[in-house]
């Protein structure tokens, strides 16, 4: 089981901000099998990407997040990312994609804002 399928299970409701300095940087909110990533500082999140190896293989990080997404599909979970309250992408059990399918080879996982998300890989 991996880490973001364990939280599904774990967290049940709740919120949390974490803060860099002063600037709020992450807030996460959980309820029911959902738990929604609303970040606001741009940077935080290319730290975040780039410690985890998000610039490195764009097709391993692919290939990695559609694992995750079918995971917490089969498992009922829902993870959603944002930023600044606008939802970039969808991935688990409430992912519908389109478009997305072709670049993720997974239904599971469905991007809602593809500029947005990459401005933020920018």
């Amino acid at each position: 089981m991996q880490l973001p399928t364990w939280l599904g299970h774990v967290v049940k409701s709740g919120k949390v901000a974490l803060f860099t300095g002063s600037e709020k940087a992450l807030q996460i909110e959980a309820e029911d099998n959902r738990i929604n990533l609303n970040i606001d500082s741009k940077e935080f999140a290319k730290d975040v990407m780039g410690s985890a190896g998000g610039g490195k293989n764009v097709t391993r990080s692919f290939s990695q997040l559609a694992n995750i997404a079918k995971e917490l599909k089969e498992d009922g979970l829902n993870y959603t990312l944002s930023y600044k309250g606008d939802r970039l992408l969808t991935i688990g059990s409430e992912a519908r994609p389109k478009i997305s399918y072709i670049v993720t080879r997974t239904d599971a996982v469905e991007i809602n804002n593809l500029l947005k998300l990459l401005e933020m890989a920018i």
